[in-house]
């Protein structure tokens, strides 16, 4: 599902994100009404000049808070949720955190996702999206959370329509802390 595409991207920018403290950013530079994978690249370079995430060992977890799923039958609908919900640790290494989320925003904008906004104001993340995924259909996504430099805390809600099932809406929560050094 378009999952594939939109939770890697969500990930990649809850990391880069992080920060905190007076910086106000919209990637929408020509204020267009349209957000271009060079607008958002840019708009994350400036981000990561003043806002870096440590490095470290971080714990995640995402968690989904919902899933409707008219046209399926409902334990499609569950078993979808518990399959997506999962925790795990990773290590931020210093190269990791330099490099930013640039390149996994290129990736999503230019193989399924297009970003209409994206906004990073004081730690406060807004973005939104929609992603096609390959015989998938098409999922509009909302991002809102916060950051700070070893955190965030993100909710990403969803909706779309999915050949063969029909409508679905899905709303997933995505945290990430700092624990600690790397091992």
């Amino acid at each position: 599902m378009t999952r594939l595409v939109v939770v890697p991207l969500l990930a990649a920018f809850a990391l880069s994100a992080c920060g905190g403290g007076g910086s106000s950013v919209d990637a929408d530079a020509d204020a267009d009404g349209k957000v271009t994978a060079q607008e958002a690249r840019d708009a994350m370079a400036e981000v990561r000049r003043e806002m870096k995430p440590e490095p470290g060992k971080y714990a995640t977890t995402m968690t989904v808070i919902d899933v409707s799923m008219p046209g399926a039958p409902p334990e499609m609908a569950q078993m979808m949720g518990g399959a997506m919900n999962n925790t795990g640790e990773f290590c931020l290494t210093p190269e990791m955190a330099e490099q930013g989320f640039e390149d996994s925003l290129k990736r999503g904008q230019n193989e399924a996702c297009t970003i209409e906004s994206f906004t990073i104001d004081d730690g406060d993340v807004n973005m939104a999206m929609t992603c096609q995924g390959q015989g998938m259909g098409t999922m509009s996504a909302q991002l809102d959370g916060t950051v700070t430099p070893t955190s965030s805390d993100m909710t990403m809600a969803m909706s779309g329509s999915v050949p063969e099932l029909g409508p679905i809406e899905m709303t997933m929560a995505f945290k990430q802390e700092r624990v600690g050094a790397c091992d």
